[in-house]
């Protein structure tokens, strides 16, 4: 598990506050363009062992991949992008993706 993630429980305050401060948004009724990192970069390894690294990255994969498929579903509308391996900053990550994503969806709504 990566060091920002290591002691990390659904009953510490933190947690407890983003979790009481979740809402579902499924009635959107604009267009929408998501960009999802799947999976997420999680920058190099810490010294894990290589198969239990890439078990670390596959259930990232698949959860992060549940959110986006929910996502989509919900708001059929929406244009979902999946870009792998990007991070936090996925903006800055894969600025040419992002970019070129946002220039379609604007031209799109022409």
């Amino acid at each position: 598990m990566p060091p920002a993630w290591r002691g990390a429980q659904e009953t510490d305050p933190i947690s407890l506050a983003i979790k009481a401060g979740e809402q579902k948004y499924i009635d959107i009724r604009v267009p929408v363009l998501a960009i999802f990192a799947i999976p997420n970069d999680l920058g190099p390894n810490p010294g894990m062992d290589p198969a239990a690294w890439a078990a670390f990255e596959a259930r990232d994969a698949v959860k992060l991949g549940a959110q986006a498929d929910a996502f989509e579903k919900a708001i059929p509308s929406a244009r979902v992008i999946r870009l792998p391996h990007a991070n936090h900053y996925i903006f800055l990550s894969n600025e040419a993706e992002v970019l070129h994503a946002m220039i379609a969806f604007s031209a799109s709504l022409r």
